[in-house]
C-alpha cells in the first residue's frame, strides 16, 4: 500500500485523530535496535568514567530486562523505565562497578544517554513526516504511540532532536503505561482517556499485529506501511563487527586526505582525535575537574578536546574545565629557579652540558649589557663552548660574581611572584585537587619544573600524547602518554606511533610565540618572542593544515560516535595508520615536510632551526639486520625519515625507493609474529613483545 492510499483513507473516512507508530514508521536506524544499547553502554562509561566494558555493561542491561520481565509478568515493552533503571544500578553497586553515593548521577544520565545512542543512529522517513504534516495542517490531531522501552520525557528529547515535536498532540509508551500494541492493552485506555470515536480515528505502523490487527479490534482505522525492508535490513544489521567498520572508517579517512585538494598529512587528525577522546574518559575516570594545556601545543589540543567535549557531553552542569597556560622549558626554567647554590639546572646540563657562558646567560634572561659586565668581569670567552660547563670552574667563579648573582636573586624573585599570581588567576582549587597538565609529550619537562616550583608541595600529572622519556617519577608527578608510551613498557604499537614525533609538534604549532618569561607587568603575564621563521610558516601553512585537521576531526566525531570499539581497537587501527603514513610519502609530502623544517626550532640553547634527522649507530651491520628483520617495529623512527632525507639528496631515488617492499614486510612480520608463533613459543618473552 502507497502513501496515496493513505492520503485517500484519511479524506474518504474523515479522519480526525491520527496514531502513528515510530520505530520503522517515522524513523528508521542505521544499526540493529540491540546495538542502540551497546551505544548507551559506550556513553555511560565515557561519561561517568566507569571501570568497565561496554559488553559488560550492556549485558548487564539485557538480563535486568529478562529478571524484570520474569518478576514482573510483563511484556518486554511494557518494563517501568524507572524499574529498568534501578535494577541496573543496583546490580552495578554490587558488583562495585558504581559506589552507592553515585546511583543518583547513574540513574540522571540512564535517559540522556539513551538519548543520545538512539539520536545518533535514527534518521526520519521524510514521506511519511511529509503526510502527518499535512494531515495536521488541515487541522487534525496527531498522537504518537510506540511499543518503547523509554518514558515519554525520553521521545521527547527524540523529536526535539528531529524538529517534530510540534508535530504531535500527544505520546504514549508502552514502558510509561506499563501496556502495549503487542499485547492490545493499550488501545482502548488512550481511546477513553482523549474521549475519541475509534472511527475517526487511523492508527499507522509498520507492524502486522501491533500496528493493524489489534487496532482494529479497537474499533479502529488502521493502514500498514510498506516498510518490510526494513525489518529485512535489521535483521542483515546483525552481521560484520566493530573491528571492521572502524578499519572501514579509517580507511575511507586516509583515501580523503590522499586526494589531491588535501593539504598533505591532515589524516593525522585521528592521531589527535583518539588523544582527546582518551584524554576525555581519563578525566572522568580521575574525576578530574580542571585540566591545564600547555603551550604552544596545548593551545590546538584544547581547542580539539573542547570541541570533543561539547559534542559528547551528556549534560553541560559537569563539564570538565579547561585552562592556556602558556609556559616552555625556557619560560619554566625562570620561574622555579632555586637559590644558585642549590638549582641543579638539570634540564640544561642534560642537554647541554658543553654550554657556552654566554649561552647560559642567555637562557636564564641576563640583559645583554649585563652579560657583556659579567664575561669581562670573569675574563672569558663568552662563546667558547665550555666542556662539562656545570662542574667547571667558570661555573663556580660565575656563582661568586656579585653582579650575576644580584641579577639573578631579583630575577627569579620577580619571575616566581609573577607566575604564582598566573596560575592562581585560573582560580581552579590546585592546592585541594593538584594540577593536571595536558601537553603533546615527551617527558615531563614543564611538569617538573611546575612541580619544583610548588616546592613538591602540590601533586602535577601530566597527560601526554606521547611519553618518549623516563624522569624520576615520583608519587605526587606521575604521567601518562595516551597514545605511546614507554611506560610500563613500549610495546609494537608504540613504536610504531612514536615514529615521527617531531611531525605531532609541528602540526599543532600556535599562532602566538614563545613564552620566554613572567612579569606582573605584561599582558597576560607572559613576555614572548615569536621567532619569525615559526610565524611565516603558521601564517602560510600550519594554520591552513589545522583547520582542514580540525573539520576531519568534526567529521570523525560523527562517524565514531556511534561506533563501539575498544582501546586495543584503535590503537591497533592507529598503528597501521601510522605505518602507512611514515612510509608511503609522495611528492607532494615530502616538498611538504621540507618546508616544515625551515620553521623548526628548539626555544631552549642554541635555538638550532630546522628538522634534524640522527641516523642509527650500527655497530655490526649483520646484528642490526636479524633485529630488524625480528622486530622491525624498533627501526620504524628511522624508516619514516629515510624518504625526507633521500629527497634532500637526491629527489629521483626518493621517489624510485620501494617502500611497499618494506610496507609488506611489516605487515607479514607481525601477522607471523602475533598470529602464529606467539601461540606457540615461548620466544615472545624473550625477544618479542
Amino acid at each position: 500500500m502507497s502513501l496515496d492510499q493513505l492520503h485517500k483513507q484519511l479524506k474518504e473516512k474523515q479522519i480526525k485523530f491520527l496514531f502513528s507508530d515510530y520505530y520503522d514508521t517515522i524513523v528508521h536506524r542505521h544499526v540493529h535496535p540491540n546495538y542502540v544499547q551497546r551505544i548507551w553502554a559506550k556513553f555511560m562509561i565515557r561519561e561517568l568514567g566507569l571501570s568497565v566494558s561496554i559488553d559488560e555493561l550492556y549485558f548487564t542491561r539485557q538480563e535486568s530486562v529478562k529478571y524484570l520481565v520474569k518478576k514482573l509478568g510483563k511484556d518486554i515493552d511494557e518494563i517501568p523505565y524507572q524499574k529498568l533503571k534501578e535494577e541496573v544500578c543496583k546490580r552495578l553497586i554490587n558488583d562495585e562497578v558504581i559506589a552507592l553515593e553515585a546511583k543518583e548521577d547513574f540513574i540522571a544520565l540512564f535517559e540522556n544517554a539513551d538519548a543520545k545512542a538512539e539520536a545518533s543512529v535514527q534518521y526520519l522517513d521524510q514521506d511519511v513526516v511529509d503526510t502527518i504534516k499535512y494531515f495536521k495542517s488541515n487541522g487534525g490531531k496527531v498522537y504518537l504511540i510506540s511499543d518503547f522501552y523509554g518514558s515519554v520525557s525520553l521521545f521527547e528529547k527524540l523529536l526535539e532532536h528531529h524538529n517534530i515535536i510540534d508535530l504531535f498532540d500527544g505520546i504514549y509508551t508502552s514502558a510509561s503505561l506499563e501496556k502495549s500494541k503487542y499485547t492490545n492493552t493499550i488501545y482502548e485506555p488512550i481511546l477513553s482517556e482523549l474521549n475519541i470515536d475509534p472511527k475517526e480515528g487511523i492508527m499507522i505502523g509498520d507492524n502486522l499485529r501491533s500496528d493493524y490487527d489489534n487496532a482494529i479490534k479497537n474499533g479502529l482505522n488502521a493502514f500498514l506501511l510498506p516498510h518490510k525492508k526494513y525489518t529485512r535490513k535489521n535483521k542483515r544489521k546483525n552481521l560484520g563487527n566493530d573491528k571492521k567498520r572502524l578499519k572501514s572508517i579509517i580507511n575511507t579517512l586516509y583515501r580523503k586526505c590522499k586526494k589531491g585538494s588535501a593539504i598533505p598529512f591532515t589524516e593525522y587528525a585521528i592521531f589527535y582525535h583518539i588523544f582527546v577522546e582518551r584524554l576525555f574518559e581519563t578525566a572522568k575516570r580521575k574525576n578530574i575537574k580542571d585540566l591545564f594545556f600547555l603551550s604552544r601545543e596545548g593551545q590546538y589540543l584544547k581547542k580539539l578536546f573542547d570541541s570533543y567535549q561539547e559534542f559528547t557531553a551528556l549534560r553541560d552542569d559537569d563539564k570538565i574545565k579547561t585552562h592556556y597556560l602558556k609556559i616552555s622549558r625556557h619560560a619554566a626554567l625562570q620561574m622555579s629557579l632555586q637559590d644558585i647554590n642549590e638549582e641543579p639546572f638539570t634540564f640544561l646540563s642534560k642537554k647541554y652540558s658543553n654550554i657556552s657562558t654566554e649561552d647560559f646567560l642567555i637562557a636564564v634572561n641576563c640583559p645583554e649589557e649585563l652579560r657583556a659586565q659579567i664575561l669581562k668581569e670573569l675574563k672569558v670567552e663568552g662563546k667558547a663552548s665550555v666542556t662539562g660547563f656545570f662542574s667547571s670552574s667558570i661555573f663556580e667563579n660565575l656563582k661568586q660574581n656579585r653582579a650575576f648573582v644580584s641579577f639573578y636573586d631579583k630575577h627569579r624573585a620577580q619571575s616566581r611572584k609573577a607566575f604564582e599570581t598566573y596560575i592562581h588567576s585560573f582560580n581552579a582549587a590546585i592546592e585541594e585537587r593538584g594540577i593536571h597538565l595536558v601537553d603533546i609529550g615527551w617527558g615531563g619537562t614543564m611538569q617538573e619544573a611546575i612541580y619544583t616550583f610548588f616546592e613538591e608541595k602540590i601533586s602535577v600529572t601530566g597527560y601526554y600524547l606521547g611519553l618518549n622519556e623516563i624522569y624520576d617519577i615520583q608519587p605526587l608527578t606521575k604521567r601518562y602518554g595516551l597514545n605511546f608510551s614507554l611506560m610500563p613498557y613500549p610495546d609494537y604499537d608504540d613504536h610504531i606511533i612514536m615514529a615521527n614525533m617531531q611531525l605531532y609538534e609541528q602540526f599543532s604549532a600556535a599562532d602566538h610565540g614563545s613564552a620566554l618569561d613572567y612579569s606582573l607587568d605584561a599582558e597576560g603575564y607572559t613576555l614572548e618572542y615569536h621567532k619569525p621563521e615559526e610565524k611565516w610558516l603558521y601564517d602560510n601553512h600550519i594554520k591552513a593544515h589545522q583547520e582542514q585537521m580540525y573539520n576531519r576531526h568534526k567529521a570523525i566525531l560523527k562517524d565514531l560516535e556511534p561506533l563501539c570499539y575498544s582501546e586495543e581497537m584503535m590503537q591497533t587501527s592507529m598503528s597501521r595508520l601510522a605505518l602507512k603514513v611514515g612510509l608511503f610519502q609522495s611528492t607532494k609530502k615530502l616538498k611538504f615536510l621540507d618546508t616544515l623544517s625551515h620553521g623548526f626550532y628548539q626555544n631552549v640553547g642554541t635555538n638550532q632551526v630546522g628538522i634534524s634527522y640522527q641516523p642509527p649507530k650500527i655497530k655490526s651491520p649483520v646484528k642490526s639486520a636479524i633485529r630488524f628483520l625480528m622486530t622491525p617495529e624498533k627501526y620504524f623512527r628511522y624508516l619514516v625519515k629515510l624518504k625526507p632525507v633521500l629527497y634532500k639528496k637526491n629527489k629521483l631515488i626518493a621517489v624510485l625507493t620501494p617502500m611497499w617492499l618494506i610496507y609488506l614486510y611489516y605487515r607479514v612480520n607481525k601477522y607471523f609474529r602475533f598470529k602464529i608463533m606467539k601461540r606457540f613459543f615461548l620466544l615472545k618473552y624473550n625477544v618479542f613483545k
